[in-house]
């Protein structure tokens, strides 16, 4: 099928979801679903038919919902994710959502609610929506065992081992896991191919690629009453060791008849300790205080042998946070609310690399660094129910930064301040029991990431880095409209349009003669979404659901070196994944396909232009639940042993200037593999 007649195909059948959703009938009344234009509930009898076994399993089962866990940035606000408990965000940044839910027993849940509008005591931090599981106020003691593991081909075996246990009163309760696990990421053989810029081949070997992690995670939490509130507490520790051991088997070139062999180590040793405490002074005015400290430990080394001629790399980081959020709530009966508070929080890393090429010391500069901020965030915020179906929120938030570095192989410090106004405006309209129009504008501000201010490099990828202390964060006008309909019984469709005007993009610069990221200037993306959750009773088969999240993204930015319009480096143009599945209650069976698609990646550095491409990541699931203790999954991972591919044109100089030295091409195959797991409770 040629790109037009694909594109022609996407098009059509866009349009026949478009045209089904607006000809379906509204969700009707049923009692396992129950809600206004705003708000849905789902009582646990609308997951009976999938038996679910943890809180986990019936979040991901709300139609027209996708878990987000928030963004991997500095201070609290920026990532949160958008699940509730209890209508409170879990007060971690260590821990995934999906862990925390987890740990939640099905058993212990009274009712999810997916919170499309403004409630009094709910802090939306920018979500569009909300999924809020509330657990029963009542005692109960759970424990639970998992035993799984993943089976490959060649006969490795990855065990892992998980212990849950809880306890709830009719006033608050704990919950503590303990995991031990071994695991592989997508490991397999290859070939890796160069030619000359005449387009002779200069160079062929076979890879094999194998790359096994081992890790462990510990976490308590809990909640009980406190001086008039509630007082919620969050401590957790993990680690992980993360390996990649690639071997090249030269057939052809210089190296022909050698083996070159490149080992990589990631270890990673982080803790958490976190509290937030609630409490709601009359019916007017509910306040939060939250306390968060993360602290993460990081060593990476890398060492490659090609024919006796070796390479080392290592880096030592550690990165500190400490956050304390203060915010207040003020629902009002006549339509008018308000919410305001702060945060302030302070980060540091120090980070410590070192790198020798072919035996030989490679100076990296900023290679022994330290970065500290004081970042301080006050915001306040109107919410106006114009009409019981129309709705505006006006927010405003002033951020200032203070960001240090020194560097402690010269004792040179540089500091740099920033200040900056974030306004957003956000409208909700609800047309009808069945559609919901949800605009937004608003200023984002990015964090800069701090390891960008160290230098760093990579055997593996074949690139070194530098650190660059001159960055600025990126800033973006948002303009986003997002239309959402719900159809059939409980069907979900969601549609958004954003288009994002972005000054400052940080990209890849020059520093020397090494690349480095930095800001080049202004760019644009402009991206469409679809989301979509198909209950198939209707075509009758019954117990059987479609859902689908994909956003395509166009970016354009100038390229610093060429001076040529290209895309936003790593910038994907589509993003999704598709799940199928088929409850069988009178088997005790779920039947599930998933399938995430792979991104498209490029590269656009300095004297190089690297592009990567993964083929879809397809597996097929059996989940069995003969009673309510017990709880067989079986899968097929990675059926499609799917493939990987990487393309390399490198040149002797920049790229507008330098001559081509060669292209390569390079391609693997991951294994697929056999995950089988027990659950007893």
């Amino acid at each position: 099928m040629n790109t037009a007649k694909r594109h022609h195909f996407r098009c059509r059948s866009l349009a026949c979801i478009f045209l089904f959703c607006l000809s379906s009938s509204p969700a009707s009344g049923q009692s396992t679903m129950q809600g206004d234009t705003n708000d849905l509930v789902f009582e646990p009898a609308y997951f009976r038919d999938a038996n679910p076994a943890t809180a986990l399993d019936m979040v991901q089962r709300v139609p027209g919902f996708t878990i987000d866990g928030g963004d991997a940035v500095r201070g609290y606000a920026g990532g949160a994710g958008n699940v509730l408990i209890d209508g409170a965000r879990p007060s971690t940044k260590n821990i995934t959502l999906t862990a925390v839910l987890q740990a939640i027993p099905a058993s212990q849940v009274e009712r999810i609610e997916l919170i499309r509008g403004e409630r009094p005591g709910i802090d939306r931090q920018g979500a569009q929506l909300l999924v809020n599981v509330v657990r029963k106020q009542e005692q109960s003691a759970t424990r639970s065992y998992t035993l799984s593991g993943y089976a490959y081909p060649d006969g490795i075996v990855r065990p892992s081992l998980r212990f849950e246990t809880s306890r709830r009163t009719g006033s608050g309760g704990w919950e503590g896991s303990l995991l031990l696990s071994t695991n592989q990421d997508e490991s397999g053989t290859g070939t890796r191919l160069r030619r000359d810029a005449q387009g002779q081949e200069i160079e062929r070997a076979d890879i094999a690629i194998d790359s096994p992690i081992k890790g462990g995670e510990a976490r308590l939490a809990g909640d009980f009453p406190f001086a008039g509130g509630t007082l919620r507490g969050n401590g957790s520790l993990t680690y992980q060791d993360y390996r990649t051991h690639e071997r090249l088997s030269f057939a052809t070139g210089p190296f022909g008849g050698t083996e070159a062999r490149i080992d990589d180590r990631i270890e990673t040793v982080s803790g958490e300790l976190g509290a937030e405490w609630t409490r709601q002074f009359g019916k007017a005015l509910t306040s939060k205080v939250l306390l968060l400290g993360t602290r993460k430990d990081t060593a990476i080394r890398s060492a490659s042998d090609e024919g006796g001629v070796t390479s080392d790399f290592a880096s030592d980081s550690l990165a500190d946070e400490r956050i304390l959020r203060i915010a207040f709530d003020r629902p009002s009966d006549d339509g008018l609310g308000w919410e305001a508070g702060g945060e302030i929080a302070y980060n540091s890393l120090g980070s410590r690399a070192g790198l020798t090429l072919d035996g030989l010391p490679f100076a990296l500069p900023n290679s022994n660094v330290i970065v500290t901020e004081w970042r301080g965030d006050l915001f306040g915020r109107i919410k106006w129910q114009l009409t019981p179906a129309f709705q505006a929120e006006g927010t405003i938030r002033a951020e200032q930064s203070a960001l240090r570095q020194r560097d402690r192989s010269n004792g040179e410090s540089y500091g740099r301040d920033f200040t900056y106004v974030k306004p957003k405006l956000a409208l909700q309209w609800d047309i009808g029991a069945r559609d919901q129009l949800r605009l937004r504008a608003e200023r984002e501000v990015s964090q800069l990431d701090f390891s960008d201010f160290a230098s760093t490099a990579s055997l593996i990828e074949g690139t070194i880095d530098a650190g660059n202390a001159d960055l600025k964060p990126e800033t973006a006008w948002i303009l986003e409209a997002a239309w959402e309909r719900r159809f059939i019984r409980d069907g979900a469709v969601t549609m958004t349009l954003r288009h994002d005007r972005i000054d400052n993009v940080l990209d890849r610069v020059a520093i020397g003669t090494l690349d480095a990221p930095g800001n080049i200037g202004r760019g644009t993306v402009n991206a469409a979404a679809l989301g979509l959750s198909w209950p198939l009773d209707s075509l009758g088969l019954q117990g059987g659901r479609v859902n689908f999240d994909g956003e395509w993204r166009h970016s354009t930015v100038r390229d610093p070196i060429t001076g040529n319009k290209r895309s936003i480096t790593a910038k994907a143009p589509f993003a999704g994944e598709f799940h199928a599945t088929l409850d069988r209650p009178e088997l005790k069976s779920t039947f599930t396909l998933d399938v995430y698609f792979g991104q498209e990646l490029t590269y656009s550095r300095i004297d190089e232009v690297r592009r990567t491409n993964a083929q879809p990541y397809v597996s097929l699931k059996w989940t069995y639940r003969p009673n309510t203790r017990l709880t067989l999954e079986a899968s097929a991972e990675n059926i499609l042993s799917r493939r990987r591919d990487r393309d390399r044109s490198l040149y002797d100089g920049p790229r507008d200037s330098g001559d081509l030295l060669f292209e390569e091409s390079r391609s693997f195959r991951s294994r697929p593999g056999l995950f089988l797991s027990l659950r007893y409770q």
